[in-house]
């Protein structure tokens, strides 16, 4: 039973640590934004309390959901994220990744406010993405009862149509998720997502330049993630 506390203890830690990191860098303001963790059986993820200010926010508002049971109506006393039912669907459908974020990052939001797929323009895009960085599909009639359900399946109806594996994904009219197999990898990934938006704001307004080569592109992404990938010391430190 100690074991259990503790293990929950440290999951709740991370979770707080991770949504303060999206305020110290800078991907958010007051309330707006949160994240998530997931235990290793992957049947419960411990998120922060819906409109919590990241400021006051302590281990005691680091709410744990059960994922098979959950209901937002059940929580009386400490609701979790208004966004819980969105981070649950995609952990379903990500196996692979114990960490989602959720933010409101500037440029972010202003390319998913404008419904646009950026378009690839160098070679610090093709680092992280394959070809254009998606946004959900469009959601043109609310469905008043489900829509955080409506919401997660906008998003994963776009990455089965993509069938690739992304670091994260454009909130058509809303903001930015970003995931990775850990903390560290997913605010990363917010991080080099909100910085690719950003460099294509600017160099949409200084030209009219063309996108890069599918050729220069298809290699810089690549060479840091297929099989024969040598970006990096992962390959290196394995062999020692």
């Amino acid at each position: 039973m100690l074991n259990k506390e503790n293990s929950k203890k440290k999951l709740k830690y991370r979770s707080l640590k991770v949504n303060k990191e999206i305020y110290l860098q800078d991907l958010s303001i007051l309330n707006f934004g949160n994240a998530s963790v997931i235990d290793k059986e992957r049947k419960k993820i411990f998120i922060k309390a819906s409109g919590m200010d990241i400021e006051s926010c302590n281990l005691s508002n680091i709410v744990e959901v059960d994922i098979k049971k959950f209901d937002i109506k059940n929580y009386k006393n400490l609701r979790p994220s208004i966004d819980t039912v969105i981070h649950i669907e995609l952990y379903n459908y990500l196996k692979n990744i114990n960490c989602i974020i959720h933010a409101h990052s500037e440029y972010s939001t202003i390319i998913s406010q404008s419904n646009i797929e950026p378009d690839c323009y160098g070679t610090t895009h093709a680092d992280y993405f394959k070809g254009k960085i998606p946004i959900s599909d469009k959601i043109t009639k609310v469905n008043k009862n489900n829509y955080e359900h409506q919401v997660a399946q906008s998003i994963i109806s776009k990455l089965k149509r993509k069938n690739f594996n992304y670091p994260g994904i454009l909130l058509r009219d809303h903001g930015v998720f970003a995931w990775g197999e850990d903390e560290k990898k997913a605010i990363n990934n917010l991080i080099a997502i909100e910085f690719i938006c950003k460099l294509y704001f600017k160099t949409k307004f200084l030209s009219k330049k063309s996108k890069i080569s599918k050729s220069v592109a298809d290699f810089h992404f690549y060479r840091k993630h297929s099989k024969g990938k040598y970006y990096g010391q992962t390959n290196l430190l394995k062999k020692n």
